[in-house]
């Protein structure tokens, strides 16, 4: 009897010294390289620049050079804000997910597969939104005035 509640209180200070909070995970979780590989691909010159592009008003287009151009601009801008952005996936996974969730996540994209997603989803949304961008113009002028008169009220 003795050596089984030694033995337990073993297993038990043992799981206690191998958990991780929420917050941990939520740190692994962002720190990850496939997540750190997400945030450059969003940071990049390419992906700023054309996400300035597909914001431009129906009909005004960016020629490569001025997109690349823009693209740096914002780059180098945006650069300063990565350390708060990961300050903030951090706080917000810890927030947002349980820790078995966070353990799922690190699982997954520390896989094989999940690092191949995670490297395909920012060309794939690029490509969503690339294609998207016409109609997200058209929708905007369509409902551009209407926004701006209930900005206009008084509040």
């Amino acid at each position: 009897m003795k050596h089984f509640i030694a033995a337990a209180a073993f297993a038990l200070l043992g799981t206690a010294a191998f958990a991780q909070s929420t917050a941990e995970l939520a740190e692994q979780y962002v720190k990850m390289p496939q997540v750190q590989s997400m945030i450059s691909d969003l940071f990049s010159p390419i992906s700023l620049g054309n996400q300035v592009a597909a914001g431009l008003p129906a009909g005004m287009t960016l020629t490569d050079d001025k997109k690349q151009r823009i693209g740096d601009v914002m780059a180098t801008a945006m650069n300063d804000l990565r350390p708060r952005m990961e300050e903030l996936m951090i706080s917000g996974s810890a927030e947002t997910f349980t820790t078995d969730e966070l353990q799922a996540l690190i699982a997954f994209y520390g896989s094989e597969h999940g690092s191949k997603v995670m490297s395909k989803m920012q060309p794939f949304m690029a490509t969503v939104m690339g294609q998207l961008a016409p109609e997200m113009q058209a929708l905007q002028a369509k409902v551009g005035p209407e926004v701006v008169k209930i900005i206009q009220e008084p509040n």
